[in-house]
């Protein structure tokens, strides 16, 4: 039989939540109805579109079609704290489905935490004080990403531990980025080395004073759709033969993120640290750009203090996060007291 919107009743309901406006949809259109679209608007409302057929002559032939599935309270919930994140729908589906199994298994558990469940299916959280690579670390981002203060807050965490740190900066082009670095690692009592070139930090790195100690590296921050400072940036990479960590602030545009991630997922992020996540309320770029590269998660900066450190982010932790703090006294991650100022 004929298709096509002109063949079809198609109407919008808009309710307060995503819940609320399928059954007005199931109301008036019946369990046969087709949802064509959902988003959130403006004042944070839900506003479903869906069609359904005209009915057709007893002599029509009717084909046999799937019944509209309406998703249960917490999967619907969950897909509308994630559209309000500006999470990616293909994305959104599966970590919402991933959530709705989980409450199954058990129904008393709360959403954030079946959506902790299934954060922690699809992605990895490993921190990155228990997870520390062989090898050099090497900070890597887009221009202002935080990776001179990440540098100084990791350089802090490891002398509060009482282990041997080096540091390194091949930032030398921008204007006091050095010194920025060097004002830290002054604090901490900790000599910061310069290796603007891939051969210098390749000598660098094979000095005796860096013997058995975590090295950590600050690199410039880099344009990821410019060619040439990716190259650059590839070989300071290639010449330390450490383990790549992107920088990423939250907050940003989540498809503008995965194209970020996976252009430094080229060479060699297998991990991400996020950053501004004190001035940051919509993280659905955190998940896209993990989802898009393939990275871990390590840790998160709370704040642009140094003394306030890393925060090693969990499934439950973003999880509360991403959820209407409603469902939970305590969303955001808390700073750990053992990182204290050195």
């Amino acid at each position: 039989r004929p298709k096509g919107p002109e063949h079809m009743r198609v109407k919008t309901y808009t309710a307060e939540t995503t819940v609320a406006a399928m059954s007005m949809v199931r109301g008036e259109l019946g369990d046969e109805a087709i949802m064509v679209s959902t988003r959130t608007g403006s004042d944070g409302s839900t506003c479903v579109t869906a069609a359904i057929d005209p009915v057709l002559p007893a002599n029509e032939d009717i084909e046999e079609r799937e019944p509209l599935v309406f998703p249960d309270e917490t999967e619907a919930t969950i897909r509308q704290a994630l559209a309000y994140h500006g999470v990616p729908p293909w994305l959104s589906s599966r970590l919402a489905k991933a959530a709705a199994a989980v409450e199954a298994q058990s129904p008393k558990s709360t959403a954030a935490t079946c959506l902790g469940a299934a954060l922690d299916e699809y992605f990895s959280f490993p921190p990155l004080e228990d997870d520390w690579p062989e090898g050099p670390l090497l900070l890597v981002g887009p221009p202002g990403s935080g990776k001179t203060i990440t540098a100084a807050k990791l350089c802090a965490r490891e002398r509060v531990a009482n282990r041997h740190v080096g540091v390194l900066t091949a930032d030398t082009k921008r204007a006091g980025g050095g010194e920025q670095l060097a004002a830290f690692t002054r604090i901490l009592d900790i000599e910061l080395g310069t290796a603007p070139t891939p051969d210098d930090l390749g000598q660098a790195l094979s000095a005796d004073v860096l013997k058995g100690k975590r090295v950590i590296i600050d690199t410039p921050g880099c344009n990821p759709y410019d060619e040439k400072e990716m190259d650059d940036l590839l070989a300071l990479c290639e010449a330390a033969g450490g383990s790549v960590v992107l920088t990423l602030p939250a907050g940003g545009d989540p498809m503008e993120a995965a194209d970020m991630a996976r252009a430094y997922a080229d060479i060699g992020a297998k991990c991400m640290i996020v950053t501004r996540m004190d001035i940051t309320r919509r993280y659905g770029g955190l998940l896209a750009a993990a989802d898009g590269a393939g990275l871990n998660f390590a840790d998160v900066s709370i704040s642009a203090q140094v003394a306030d450190g890393l925060i090693p982010l969990s499934p439950l932790a973003l999880a509360r996060l991403l959820m209407p703090h409603t469902e939970e006294t305590n969303p955001a991650p808390q700073q750990n007291t053992a990182e204290a100022s050195p």
